[in-house]
């Protein structure tokens, strides 16, 4: 540890690497990435994984180049074979650690995943009933949306009607009220007829009496009353009717004006009603659009949790692929040892 401490001057090397995979076996831990860097204090995970990847396929050269130098005579503490029983001690357990911290992070990491699938599972499954619920109550508002839209239009096909009979109503007023004018206007001048007549009359019954004035003195005095008593029932008559029409003017012209008033409350509730339906119809067309921003935001998280669950599936497998690249490796090493051991002197002298 020494040795690998005084190299932090200077950038880390490959021995630094072999030293300490050498003491992480020694305590008996598989020597990986993380722990060799713990172990030595410094250097990146890109430097030390070739470095540590050389030390594994150098093992079991190591291992066998330990054993053919003692093949010879077996000393205190080897196997039958000639191994050292602290070198198979070291590989056998090297093998079982290995494989019980490959187990373990497989374990740990199988339950991870399949917890956090699980998580958005449920995430997605509630993202998906969202997405139901959003989707009913976008049809629902189309729903109503065309129901208002229905209902507007009854509202101004029945207002239009109703201004086409108030149109139709103003015009008979109005020609009845021709009509009445007309009437007044020919008794008016049926009146002034006769008044002229009776003047003219009274004219012609002036120059009688100046021809018969002695003979006809009485008789012209009670004609001439009668005639002036005739006049001023004209002129009464003639004043009656004009007051009547008169007055029938003003009767007609309030009944139009009371119609016009009508009709222009008329067409303000038919303007507000259209102002009403257009602001119903804006704003059901805003809520559409929100919800068609939040179905497509709902859409896209889905997507990238798609794409997640994917992702972590795939780093499961390179896991997978490096776990079991370990244990090849370590395989190899132990059959490359089993082989030199079958080729060592002392078995060759066994011959016969």
């Amino acid at each position: 540890m020494a040795g690998i401490r005084q190299t932090l001057s200077r950038g880390i090397q490959e021995d630094d690497v072999f030293a300490a995979a050498d003491v992480l076996l020694a305590e008996g831990k598989r020597p990986t990435i993380e722990r060799v860097r713990q172990k030595i204090g410094r250097g990146s995970p890109n430097t030390v994984s070739p470095m540590l990847e050389r030390w594994f396929a150098s093992l079991g050269e190591r291992l066998v180049g330990s054993t053919a130098g003692s093949a010879s005579a077996r000393p205190a503490g080897n196997d039958p074979d000639g191994m050292p029983m602290g070198v198979r001690n070291a590989a056998r357990l090297l093998w079982e650690t290995a494989r019980r911290e490959a187990e373990e992070v497989q374990r740990v990491e199988m339950e991870s995943v399949r917890a956090e699938l699980q998580e958005r599972g449920n995430a997605l499954a509630e993202a998906q009933a969202a997405l139901a619920q959003r989707e009913e109550a976008f049809a629902q508002a189309r729903v109503s949306l065309d129901s208002a839209l229905a209902s507007s239009q009854r509202a101004r096909e029945t207002l239009e009607l109703q201004l086409n009979e108030h149109a139709i109503e103003a015009h008979r007023v109005r020609t009845g009220l021709d009509d009445d004018i007309k009437r007044l206007t020919a008794l008016l001048s049926q009146a002034g007829e006769t008044q002229e007549r009776m003047r003219r009359e009274h004219a012609e019954a002036m120059a009688a009496r100046d021809q018969d004035l002695r003979q006809a003195e009485e008789r012209h005095a009670g004609q001439e009353r009668r005639m002036l008593a005739e006049v001023d029932r004209a002129r009464q008559t003639a004043k009656a009717l004009e007051s009547e029409l008169a007055r029938e003017q003003q009767r007609r012209t309030k009944s139009e004006e009371a119609a016009a008033k009508r009709l222009e409350g008329e067409l303000e509730k038919l303007h507000q009603v259209r102002e009403a339906a257009r602001q119903a119809e804006i704003d059901l067309r805003e809520q559409l659009a929100v919800q068609g921003i939040e179905l497509a935001q709902t859409r896209t998280q889905a997507e990238a949790l798609a794409a997640s669950v994917e992702a972590l599936q795939g780093r499961i497998d390179d896991e997978k692929a490096s776990h079991e690249k370990t244990r090849r490796m370590l395989a190899e090493a132990l059959t490359s040892k089993s082989a030199a051991k079958g080729d060592s002197p002392a078995r060759r002298r066994r011959k016969p």
